[in-house]
C-alpha cells in the first residue's frame, strides 16, 4: 500500500491539537510531535499516491494552524 511521510510546520502552541486531529483520520497511521525543521510528522496511507495527495490537500492542509507541509512518498 502506498505511504507518505508528511512533515508539517504549525503555528506556535498548536502542535498537540493538530496531532490529535490527525490521529482521528483513518488515512493517518502515525502522527507525532517532533523537534527540528518540522513540528509534526505523520505517516499517511492510501490506495495510490494520488489518493494520498487528495488526503493531504483535502483533509490535512485545511487545518488553519498549518503553515506549510512537505510530502515525502515512501518508495520501498
Amino acid at each position: 500500500m502506498p505511504k507518505a511521510l508528511i512533515r508539517i510546520c504549525v503555528q506556535v502552541g498548536k502542535e498537540r491539537k493538530l496531532r490529535d486531529a490527525l490521529r482521528k483520520l483513518k488515512e493517518v497511521k502515525l502522527a507525532e510531535i517532533t523537534a527540528g525543521e518540522q513540528d509534526v510528522i505523520a505517516i499517511v496511507e492510501g490506495k495510490s499516491f494520488e489518493d494520498i495527495l487528495k488526503t493531504v490537500t483535502g483533509k490535512i492542509r485545511k487545518n488553519d494552524s498549518i503553515k506549510i507541509t512537505w510530502t515525502n512518498f515512501i518508495l520501498d
